[in-house]
């Protein structure tokens, strides 16, 4: 027993110590000259993308969670390094805001920066706006820079223009803001994630009490968007007061954990009742519904799930069950934390320009470029004819290497190597 303990902290260990290799290195974090360096990129291409829109970018969403991270790194280890490292990743989102050029966009973060064209992409997404907030009050926390604190607070702003309302009331964000493009639908996690970041750091952007109140209503309609297996639907049409009822694992535990910290739990504490008997409810859907080898597929529908896993779900996963573990002493927890470890340590990527990070999709099937490009057909037209209440889309997906699953794995791998009770 404890020569197989003392196996499992070495593997876990070096697991960690290739992930954060990883996300130190230029496959992670732009080197480049670019008006993106010191950001992080969305995903490494092993093969040549299906779409114009997957080459390489940086990713501002996942910037905001590289500073988060970094000063993680900082505080457990001490070292310059990681704080310099999330200074650079902050001024790489200074020069990502939108200027005054268009009002509807004003004070947004762009979603991302191509480099091969040298221009940014046209949107602007709710949640990735809401992760870039966070991680700059976090970044002025540590460094009392008054540049972080003065664009978190625009940003800020610029999310509460983005509220929806459904009958009177505050229900969560638009998902984008686009010239050319109608956003549709409005994403439980969001409802609970984005006035989690706000609220806590509501002092450093001096929310008014209105705006206080109004997150309070988007935090309820939330909460009461949970369903009876525990889990949170996909998202939600307000035109047609309709939830898609398919489970997509890594944004139904984004309300459970991100890199801000974990929400429902956090929300708990800020005077939320309910929230944290939410938290438990999903915990345990997600012990229900993990697959024997500790991986979670990527989409569920009622009784059924789909054929592939997918790494983002399971470090999330991971540090959720570390944290329900430590907050409720119930053992089931710590054994799914257990299974997510091992899954990490096996399918983390062994060799190669990618050692220490994960593939987004397992089994990472081959296919030939041209299988691809008519499997991705028929998903689009699947997805059309269906109305997307049967999500099963997976083709864009395969042979990318995604820098969030390393984020959230660091994260994970670190908390539970601390429970030091690995079996």
């Amino acid at each position: 027993m404890v020569k197989n303990q003392k196996f499992m902290a070495n593997e876990i260990e070096t697991a960690l110590q290739n992930a954060v290799q990883f996300l130190l290195g230029p496959h992670s974090i732009d080197n480049s000259s670019s008006i993106s360096y010191g950001g992080f990129y969305g995903f490494q291409n092993t093969t040549a993308p299906l779409r114009e829109t997957d080459r390489p970018f940086v990713f501002y969403e996942i910037t905001g969670y590289g500073i988060n991270l970094l000063l993680k790194l900082y505080s457990w280890h001490n070292e310059i390094k990681f704080l310099e490292l999330a200074k650079k990743a902050g001024e790489c989102l200074l020069l990502a805001q939108a200027k005054d050029d268009d009002s509807k966009a004003s004070g947004a973060f762009y979603d991302r920066y191509y480099h091969e064209t040298k221009k940014f992409f046209a949107t602007f997404h709710s949640y990735p706006n809401g992760v870039c907030v966070g991680a700059l009050c976090e970044l002025y926390l540590q460094t009392r820079d008054i540049r972080f604190i003065n664009s978190a607070k625009k940003a800020a702003n610029w999310l509460f223009s983005m509220l929806e309302k459904k009958d009177d009331l505050y229900i969560g964000f638009r998902e984008f803001y686009s010239k050319s493009e109608e956003s549709k639908k409005v994403y439980p996690y969001e409802s609970l994630c984005i006035p989690f970041i706000l609220l806590k750091f509501q002092k450093e952007l001096e929310l008014s009490e209105k705006q206080k109140a109004d997150l309070g209503q988007v935090i309820s309609w939330g909460l009461g968007s949970q369903n009876e297996e525990g889990f949170f639907p996909f998202f939600y049409l307000p035109q047609d007061s309709k939830f898609n009822n398919t489970a997509y694992s890594h944004f139904t535990i984004y309300p459970l954990y991100n890199l801000m910290g974990f929400p429902l739990s956090e929300l708990e504490k800020m005077g939320h009742g309910g929230a944290f008997d939410s938290y438990l409810k999903c915990g345990k859907w997600l012990v229900k519904v993990q697959a024997e080898n500790g991986g979670f597929y990527t989409y569920y529908h009622k009784n059924k799930h789909v054929w592939h896993q997918q790494s983002p779900a399971v470090g999330q996963a991971l540090c959720s069950f570390v944290d329900l573990y430590q907050k409720t002493d119930d053992k089931k927890f710590l054994d799914s934390a257990k299974k997510c470890a091992t899954w990490l340590v096996t399918n983390q990527i062994k060799d190669g320009d990618y050692k220490g990070s994960f593939y987004w999709i397992y089994p990472n099937t081959h296919l030939t470029k041209l299988q691809k490009k008519i499997k991705y057909a028929k998903e689009r037209l699947a997805s059309k004819l269906s109305e997307s209440e049967n999500i099963s889309d997976i083709t864009i997906l395969l042979d990318k290497v995604p820098i969030w699953p390393v984020q959230f794995a660091i994260e994970g791998l670190y908390r539970f190597k601390e429970l030091k009770t690995l079996l």
